[in-house]
């Protein structure tokens, strides 16, 4: 029997201390709380919440934040060896550079309950491949969280009267699984085509990155 740590052993990327953190931190915006170990080049440990990490004084800088002690750490990151991740299935999408998807949580979902949830609509003409689709929980739960991102940029799209004249022009959406392709939404002459690896990891900040390239291609 397979466990989500069979996954993770098979897919980790090797990644520096730094690449982790920042990933980690990226993580942080889209409120989880990744918990680490960072080891030092002169021997200290500390603990904490990769909050950020940015520039000063030319010096690369990551804000460790301990909410257990209430506290912040300045760490320069040229000064970090080693990182120790707490709990890595949670953020194995980060930790295996995106090859595998993002542990399921909740209740399972079904390919009839999103069939019908997301029928096709005037409003949201989607043309969803489902026989191409891989039978899979992660995969389906990545399918849900796509589709709920589009209808909700949709809406955003059509608030106002000028949104609703340039989505008139979308008459189709075909949505579908491809192996080894991240997210991406292309032009077609009547509508956009929406393309990912469902098996693999979506973009934490979906819907962020959703509106981005459907707002650009209007």
């Amino acid at each position: 029997m397979t466990t989500p740590w069979d996954g993770l052993l098979r897919e980790a990327a090797a990644l520096v201390p730094a690449t982790v953190l920042q990933s980690l931190a990226d993580v942080v915006d889209t409120g989880e709380r990744p918990e680490v170990s960072v080891y030092l080049s002169g021997g200290q440990v500390l603990n904490g919440v990769p909050a950020r990490i940015g520039a000063d004084r030319g010096q690369d800088v990551v804000v460790l934040a301990d909410p257990q002690q209430g506290r912040f750490s300045y760490v320069l990151l040229a000064s970090v060896v080693a990182v120790d991740v707490r709990t890595p299935v949670r953020f194995q999408d980060v930790l295996t550079d995106g090859r595998l998807a993002r542990p399921l949580t909740g209740a399972p979902v079904s390919v009839l309950a999103l069939r019908r949830e997301f029928a096709p609509s005037t409003r949201l003409p989607l043309d969803v491949d489902w026989r191409a689709l891989p039978n899979s929980g992660p995969a389906l739960a990545n399918l849900d969280r796509l589709l709920r991102g589009l209808r909700e940029i949709v809406d955003e799209v059509c608030a106002d009267e000028l949104g609703r004249q340039a989505w008139e022009r979308i008459r189709t959406i075909p949505l579908a699984h491809q192996a080894d392709v991240r997210l991406s939404v292309e032009r077609l002459p009547d509508g956009l085509a929406v393309r990912a690896d469902l098996t693999a990891a979506l973009p934490r900040d979906l819907t962020g990155q959703l509106r981005q390239q459907v707002n650009a291609l209007l």
